[in-house]
């Protein structure tokens, strides 16, 4: 199989649109016009006046990108607009008003009636051709396949979404965390089987060797003479020809977040393990992503406040990147299932949330 633009057509698992209640809205030092909504975990500045709390309302996440033919989101192509496959969109991005941050957009209920059909909580993507945004691959990504299906993409959800049970099983071993930064690149899973091959994946699809990439180059110089039978490692390849080089590196390279086995002979989820990054090969944590000296926070709210003023630690002396993705990665003794509902992280990002996601429990701005 060969498609040289994968991700316009991969599945995704991410959900964007649904009915959410307004939990809390707040003002905004200075301003007449606007204020502040909470919406699960998530600020988004609106219009003062048209929401209290406890209104269910219409809310989309960042990174969707949502159809410039639907006339109710029309007003949004004087932003930005792209081609996304067959149709211009709008994406959705972090902005940041008056000082405060603004994630996502919200409607008024009453623009969408077929929301009425779905239960609160659940996706409207499907419904209002919401997709989520994949910037389109480099050049020469032609594939083979499907992502591995014994392995878990590189998909995370964000700490603003986490429910209260979910943050207290997190914090009930807080020290079982170390703070590491979540580079903006691409992709890239690795993995070799029983005959001892080296194979590689983006995000959704496994990528042909035959045609050379950023992602093949990579692997092939980082990891041939590593990654073992029964091995897999995932992370981010960065550098001049991924995203714009928001790190401002000379080369490409490839920032490990994640590293486990699995079955060599028969692959399968179920044996399929992460390891806690204590226990990474040196080679793995030669490329590992840079630690912080942090602390897990208590909250979800002191967790977004302080990876504030964080910078990256992997970009070169004299970017100019301004704050970054803080990452909190999974240090305990013992493998989990790659599998398990809470992978073995928790991310919070105060820099685009845009960027390539990672194997996490959630991830803030």
């Amino acid at each position: 199989m060969t498609n040289s633009d994968p991700d316009h057509t991969a599945p995704r698992g991410r959900q964007l649109a649904s009915v959410e209640p307004v939990v809390a809205v707040t003002p905004i030092d200075g301003a007449d016009a606007i204020e502040a909504v909470t919406i699960r975990g998530w600020t988004v500045v609106v219009k003062k006046g048209e929401h209290t709390p406890g209104d269910p309302v219409l809310y989309i996440e960042v990174d969707a990108a949502l159809p410039l033919d639907d006339e109710r989101f029309a007003f949004l192509a004087a932003r930005n607009a792209k081609v996304f496959g067959d149709r211009r969109v709008h994406v959705l991005k972090t902005a940041k008003l008056r000082g405060v941050y603004s994630q996502g957009i919200v409607f008024p209920l009453a623009q969408f009636p077929e929301a009425s059909a779905v239960p609160p909580g659940q996706s409207l993507d499907e419904v209002l051709g919401i997709t989520l945004w994949e910037p389109p691959s480099p050049p020469g990504m032609a594939t083979l396949g499907p992502f591995p299906s014994f392995l878990v993409k590189t998909d995370a959800e964000r700490v603003q979404n986490l429910d209260e049970a979910t943050w207290a099983l997190i914090q009930s071993d807080p020290d079982a965390w170390l703070a590491t930064e979540k580079v903006d690149g691409s992709s890239l899973t690795a993995f070799v089987p029983a005959d001892g091959s080296l194979h590689v994946a983006g995000r959704n699809w496994e990528l042909d060797p035959a045609h050379d990439n950023a992602h093949w180059h990579v692997a092939r110089k980082h990891l041939t003479d590593h990654l073992e039978p029964g091995q897999w490692v995932q992370g981010e390849v960065v550098g001049p020809s991924v995203q714009a080089n928001p790190l401002a590196l000379t080369a490409n390279r490839l920032v490990v977040f994640g590293f486990g086995t699995f079955d060599p002979e028969e692959p399968a989820r179920s044996t399929t393990t992460r390891t806690p990054r204590v226990q990474w090969p040196p080679w793995a944590l030669d490329s590992a992503a840079p630690l912080y000296d942090m602390a897990l926070p208590a909250t979800i709210a002191e967790t977004i406040a302080a990876t504030e003023k964080v910078m990256s630690l992997a970009a070169a002396p004299k970017a100019s990147c301004g704050p970054t993705v803080t990452a909190w990665a999974w240090r305990a003794s013992t493998a989990a299932p790659s599998s398990s509902p809470c992978p073995p992280a928790t991310c919070s990002n105060t820099a685009d949330p845009g960027a390539a996601q990672i194997p996490v429990c959630g991830y803030a701005r």
